[in-house]
């Protein structure tokens, strides 16, 4: 966006700049947590590739190896509650669904295991989750959340996701971070501004804001515009997060 535009659509300078600032502090937090499942990312395609010119074929056995990976850059991102990779159907010749996923315990990390069996009434059905299907259908990242996730971390989390390709799809890389954790860096992220700031997720619910006037949860009657209603600015954040964030006139 020129800077033209935004102060049309954004109103004065001083919104369109505060909007700017705010914006790109939020892109880092999310790129951060990308960045590291980029790393995921390409040690399963080194790995896949190793595995392949050794033995032909890449199984479980051989994705498992990524485990140091996937500690190291759970317990560097502040907030994570835990990092992994699921297998895309065919993947894997030794087992169609499969994920490879440490988590946050009391006394460090452990092996998440969750109930992939198609046949039971409880399975795990990672294929049709949004940010699976993100990935996998139209090579998306993706953010969802905060929610409480039952099956694994049992917390209020976000998930962030990465698609992880070499010529073809072969799964996702993804992040668990615990809202209580990752909450406040975004709190911080609103901070230092004029306006009152709130960054607001898919179906116009609030993910969080830096001022009591919205709760964290719900949602904005209608999608919100500059120069409607109290909004002054609005701006995407982007990274495939499908987020807004919206500056108000102090209330």
């Amino acid at each position: 966006m020129c800077p033209e535009h935004a102060m049309r659509e954004n109103g004065s300078p001083l919104v369109a700049e505060e909007l700017e600032t705010l914006l790109a502090r939020v892109r880092r937090l999310l790129a951060e947590v990308f960045d590291r499942l980029e790393i995921v990312a390409d040690d399963v395609v080194r790995r896949r590739r190793a595995a392949l010119a050794d033995h032909g074929s890449f199984r479980v056995s051989d994705l498992a190896g990524i485990k140091p990976t996937l500690i190291e850059q759970a317990g560097a991102q502040q907030a994570a509650d835990g990092f992994g990779f699921l297998a895309a159907a065919g993947v894997l010749p030794d087992r169609d669904r499969h994920i490879e996923w440490w988590q946050r315990g009391s006394t460090g990390f452990v092996r998440l295991r969750l109930n992939l069996d198609p046949a039971s009434v409880d399975v795990y059905e990672y294929f049709e989750m949004e940010w699976f299907a993100a990935g996998r259908d139209h090579a998306r990242r993706a953010v969802h959340g905060p929610y409480v996730d039952y099956f694994g971390a049992d917390r209020y989390i976000f998930t962030f996701a990465l698609p992880v390709v070499d010529e073809n799809f072969l799964g996702v890389a993804g992040a668990d971070l615990q809202m209580h954790g990752f909450e406040p860096r975004l709190l911080a992220a609103l901070g230092e501004t004029t306006h009152d700031a709130v960054l607001v997720g898919p179906e116009r619910r609030v993910i969080a804001a830096n001022t009591s006037r919205w709760l964290v949860g719900s949602r904005l009657p209608s999608v919100p515009r500059a120069g409607v209603d109290e909004f002054v600015g609005v701006g995407e954040v982007g990274l495939d997060s499908d987020w807004v964030l919206v500056l108000a006139a102090r209330g």
